[in-house]
């Protein structure tokens, strides 16, 4: 089964209120809201659902290799990364899944579908979450598909790029789908930046950065030869045009926006996390992205905290649905200067209670 927040639609017609009264903290898009401009760009451009989508969505991805400085031929434009991660335990010759816990549901979903058999490779609340790929790579003997999530949800945790790449290229045999999904939320230097190894694949999503998931619009990144596996495979119109003609928009004016999400969290996330971190009974796992994983300490339980959370209709991830989390974390992503105060009144309030 697949597990994600950010379900604010049937949140609201649960609890029977407009979902503009809810804070969604659950789920991990941008702060900052629309990209100027963008909404505008959609509704000037309606008349085009009469027509049909690019089939492959050749501007689209041709002002993604612009972009990025890639072969237009080793992009792949789908609907939202999700497409590629089901899709490529189903297209590769390997043997086993190698999955780095705890991560996205979706990727453990992808090899079930495919029975694909999966080995955990569990982090460490007492190592901080971090990723040790020496002892990653003396688990791999070939034939593996290794799941990468970089920066990690719902950890946050960062692994220079550098250092996955040097990985994957130690290790030919296995196969290595990075997902930088959240990446553009930090100043590290995407993989895209880098030459390519044959055995590794790269996930860039829109839907995050750019707070557009009900679009759907993600790339996959990869050799040449590899990503025809995926031409061969796919259905047309894998991308809609309304889809299509934002992320064009995107490619074009999305980059200072980008600068500003970055510059948002540099200014507000260090005194947000000071301040959870003074809540009672919490302790914040060290992070990277837009996301904070909490851990809970005490008898309250966190399903409870996200009830009482919900009575004051915001909205947080309660992470017991991660592999390798046992059920004392949550998530917390941060969102606008108010809707942050709140959610930190909100908490010291129902712990302040309850930990007492």
């Amino acid at each position: 089964m697949s597990f994600h927040g950010g379900n604010i639609v049937a949140t609201a017609k649960d609890l029977g209120c407009d979902v503009n009264d809810l804070i969604d903290m659950s789920s991990n898009l941008t702060p900052l809201g629309a990209v100027p401009g963008l909404h505008e760009s959609i509704i000037s451009s309606l008349d085009q659902i009469a027509y049909l989508p690019e089939t492959g969505s050749e501007t689209l991805v041709e002002k993604f290799a612009e972009k990025y400085g890639i072969k237009k031929n080793q992009i792949m434009a789908g609907n939202g990364t999700t497409e590629f991660i089901f899709a490529l335990p189903a297209i590769s010759d390997c043997n086993r899944a190698v999955i780095v816990n705890p991560t996205y549901s979706d990727y453990r979903l992808a090899c079930e579908w495919q029975q694909l058999p999966v080995d955990n490779f569990i982090l460490k609340y007492e190592e901080k979450f971090c990723l040790n790929l020496e002892k990653l790579s003396s688990q791999l003997k070939g034939g593996e598909l290794v799941f990468v999530c970089n920066p990690n949800n719902p950890t946050g945790v960062l692994t220079a790029s550098g250092d996955i790449l040097q990985c994957a290229v130690e290790n030919p045999d296995s196969t290595f789908l990075v997902d930088e999904s959240y990446l553009p939320f930090t100043r590290e230097k995407s993989l895209l930046h880098y030459e390519l190894p044959e055995n590794l694949y790269i996930l860039c999503s829109f839907s995050k950065i750019y707070g557009i998931p009900g679009l759907r619009l993600g790339f996959i990144i990869s050799f040449v030869e590899n990503i025809q596996k995926f031409v061969g495979q796919r259905k047309p119109w894998g991308v809609n045009r309304v889809a299509q003609m934002s992320g064009e928009f995107l490619l074009d004016h999305g980059g200072h926006y980008q600068e500003e999400v970055v510059c948002f969290l540099e200014k507000y996330k260090n005194n947000f996390v000071q301040q959870l971190n003074n809540i009672n009974c919490v302790d914040v796992v060290p992070g990277n992205a837009n996301f904070i994983l909490c851990h809970l300490r005490g008898d309250i339980s966190v399903d409870l905290l996200h009830t009482k959370m919900l009575e004051k209709k915001i909205m947080i991830r309660n992470c017991n649905t991660f592999e390798g989390l046992e059920d004392h974390f949550f998530r917390i992503s941060l969102k606008d200067e108010r809707s942050n105060n709140y959610c930190l009144l909100a908490l010291q309030e129902i712990l302040g209670t309850e930990c007492e």
